[in-house]
């Protein structure tokens, strides 16, 4: 636009022009008259180019009008003949669940959105836009620069906060690949602003003192300018669920099931008088008030009682706060009528006495309901209806019974392993412990029976959940048990197996390790009398743990924690996969699961011999998501997906503590309620007023020198 200011020559022209139209002849008459006009010649040559100046300049500011400077003259000039560039705008948004902080009727994340438009919209033409959202994973929502503020700004008001939080060196790592691409293919974009929309969580930023993130914060400032808009509040307070567990792995109709929830105060404030309520199936059942001291936790126990059998989903939710996301948390709980055990037993009466410590009531309808089998069960059983397997006093498998034990233990079953007399180390090796197939179930490998002597139980510090119970009740029997003979046993992996319970000896009496999603627990000594060692005479039995009294409590205890895995796999994070797998029949069609949204998605089965695996992806969203199997299973599980609590610390790192590249542009704490303006003074407006001035300056003084001259 600025070429138009060379109509300014116009007048200069015609000027020019119009002298050339006139040719000088000598007149006597005119003599007399030029006389007198000699008198006035240099105030009208004077008035005639101060009229010249005023018109070139109207013509002059109309064109600078039209360009609309930006910084100044010479800037605009520059870009007008194209030795100018134009700025790529990257903006990074924090869609981290604490950006969902509420102030008034609008959130952070409102906020940043708004902060984030504002530059768009101040922007200049032909300035381009890409996008990225600050997350865990980081997601670039515009990869290719945008040019149509429009379209940017539509883009930025779709933005949702996640159910996560975010990660500043993955996030770092992206700005650097697109940063990259764009000054590639984008060579007209000379400039780039990084602009950051950040509440400045420390759980985010407290990466930025890494010397990763510092060298790449370092990169980026050497190819860009930094600005920082911060959106988050000094001394925010938050009251969060931060833990909901379920206190009973055996749950089952008509028995009370205990939940335990843990609510933590972040902030100096003390919580007094809050009420929390627990919802089974969406319905609420219990509600308790609890206080929290300030920068503290509080315990609040629930009970409940399944009337029926079937998938249930259990929730334990607070009074709305500035933060609502992380004032709930879920639970799936799929309630049995009996818990199934399969016990298969080497040789008969085996696996008795382990099957009363299962179910010492007999009652007509038992907790535990436990199937006594001799080993060719393993074949002849569908395992996936039971929820843990305990082989007693088995001699060895076959390659067979190996891998349905393997796929029973990877898709969530639990199995216990009680050794005896009639054990063979070395087909359990080449069997259970990997072998040719490298599929592993057990923790160790059996090396040979201990030396004959008594030995005793010897629980370092009953940290371990199947001991547990067992702290502070000495008297129990526990330490007492006398055991005489015992299987030795080195850990395939020391990292992985995990030692429950040693013996005096040191050596592991209980050791446990997780094979995919379920738990294999190994127990060294009998769990029956019949096994003894005939070498001796009389004969000597291996244990006397079947007749003690601590028998049938660690019986219970063992089988919890074997089960659990089950359970444990219904309740995932988000981010997660839910995952699960079926042994025999499977559904003709794919499966399909809702999420929170209530979207429906398919996901397709991975067939693998006799096991059929599934995994699904999307948990973006903490919810209950149910996972349905079509015909002949016809049937729906319900999964869990909670939020990571360690968002919900809402402290916030001092931006001054940032590397010195960043240039603060908004701080939430110190803006006054209106919102920065990024786009300069409009200078055109200016000019156009200067045009009217001139137009009138011009009138008057042309009609001033005219009525001067007559």
């Amino acid at each position: 636009m600025l070429l138009w200011g060379l109509a300014a020559g116009l007048p200069i022209i015609i000027h020019l022009l119009s002298r050339r139209k006139y040719r000088e002849t000598a007149w006597a008459a005119m003599d007399f008259l030029l006389a007198a006009v000699r008198k006035n010649a240099r105030r009208i040559r004077i008035e005639q180019l101060i009229l010249l100046l005023v018109r070139v300049a109207v013509l002059v500011a109309l064109a600078v009008a039209l360009a609309d400077p930006v910084f100044s003259l010479s800037a605009s000039l520059s870009a007008a003949l194209g030795s100018g560039g134009r700025t790529h705008y990257l903006l990074v948004l924090d869609v981290s669940y604490s950006m969902d902080y509420r102030t008034g009727d609008k959130s952070r994340l409102d906020r940043a959105k708004e902060l984030a438009a504002q530059v768009v919209h101040d922007s200049r033409q032909g300035d381009g836009f890409t996008l990225v959202l600050m997350g865990d994973p980081p997601q670039v929502a515009i990869s290719d620069p945008a040019f149509d503020p429009r379209d940017v700004a539509d883009e930025i008001e779709s933005l949702r906060v996640r159910h996560g939080g975010a990660s500043l060196s993955m996030t770092l790592a992206e700005i650097e690949t697109v940063l990259q691409e764009v000054q590639r293919r984008q060579t007209r974009l000379t400039a780039t602003r990084i602009c950051f929309f950040t509440d400045l969580g420390r759980t985010t930023w407290e990466e930025a003192a890494t010397p990763d993130c510092g060298s790449r914060m370092g990169r980026l400032g050497e190819k860009a300018s930094l600005a920082l808009f911060d959106v988050g509040q000094a001394e925010a307070a938050n009251l969060a669920v931060t833990a909901f567990e379920l206190r009973d792995a055996l749950v089952t109709a008509g028995r009370n099931s205990t939940f335990e929830a843990e609510v933590q105060a972040f902030g100096s404030r003390e919580r007094t008088g809050k009420r929390i309520v627990l919802l089974v199936d969406g319905q609420q059942v219990r509600a308790e008030s609890l206080e929290v001291p300030a920068n503290g936790r509080a315990t609040v126990s629930l009970t409940h009682t399944f009337d029926a059998p079937g998938e249930h989903q259990v929730e334990v939710r607070l009074s709305d706060d500035a933060l609502p996301l992380d004032n709930h948390r879920w639970l799936s709980v799929p309630a049995r009528e009996t818990v199934e055990v399969l016990c298969v037993e080497g040789r008969e009466g085996a696996a008795r006495h382990l099957a009363y410590a299962l179910e010492p009531g007999r009652t007509s309808r038992p907790r535990v309901r436990p199937s006594i089998r001799l080993e060719n069960a393993l074949l002849e059983q569908d395992l996936s209806r039971f929820d843990c397997v305990a082989l007693c006093n088995v001699a060895r498998f076959s390659r067979e019974e190996a891998d349905v034990l393997y796929d029973y233990v990877s898709s969530g079953g639990g199995l216990l392993v009680a050794l005896g007399d009639q054990v063979q180390p070395e087909s359990y090796h080449e069997r259970l412990g990997g072998g040719a197939s490298g599929r592993r179930l057990l923790p160790a490998r059996l090396e040979r029976v201990a030396p004959a002597g008594s030995y005793f139980f010897a629980p370092p510090d009953y940290r371990h959940p199947i001991v547990a119970a067992f702290a502070g009740h000495e008297r129990s029997g526990l330490l007492t048990t006398p055991v005489w003979k015992y299987v030795q046993v080195r850990p395939y992996d020391s990292a992985a197996a995990r030692v429950a319970l040693p013996f005096d000896s040191g050596d592991p009496a209980i050791l446990e390790q997780s094979v995919g999603r379920g738990r294999v627990i190994l127990l060294t000594t009998a769990v029956s009398p019949d096994s003894v060692d005939r070498a001796t005479d009389p004969p000597t039995p291996w244990t006397a743990l079947t007749t003690w009294p601590s028998f049938p409590p660690l019986v219970q205890e063992i089988l919890a924690f074997a089960v659990r895995g089950r359970f444990a796999a219904r309740n995932v994070l988000v981010g997660d996969s839910l995952e699960g797998s079926l042994l025999g029949a499977t559904p003709t069609e794919p499966l399909t699961v809702q999420t929170p949204q209530g979207e429906t998605e398919r996901v397709p089965l991975q067939h693998t011999g006799e096991i059929s695996t599934w995994s699904f992806g999307g948990t973006a969203a903490s919810g209950v998501y149910a996972v349905g199997f079509g015909p002949p299973l016809d049937r729906i599980k319900q999964f869990a997906v909670n939020i990571n609590p360690r968002e919900s610390d809402l402290e916030r790192i001092d931006p001054e503590w940032l590397p010195g590249r960043f240039d603060p542009e908004f701080h939430a704490d110190a803006a006054d309620g209106g919102l920065p303006s990024t786009k300069p003074a409009p200078y055109f407006r200016y000019f156009l007023g200067l045009v009217l001035a001139l137009l009138l300056a011009e009138t008057a003084l042309a009609g001033y020198f005219g009525n001067a001259s007559a």
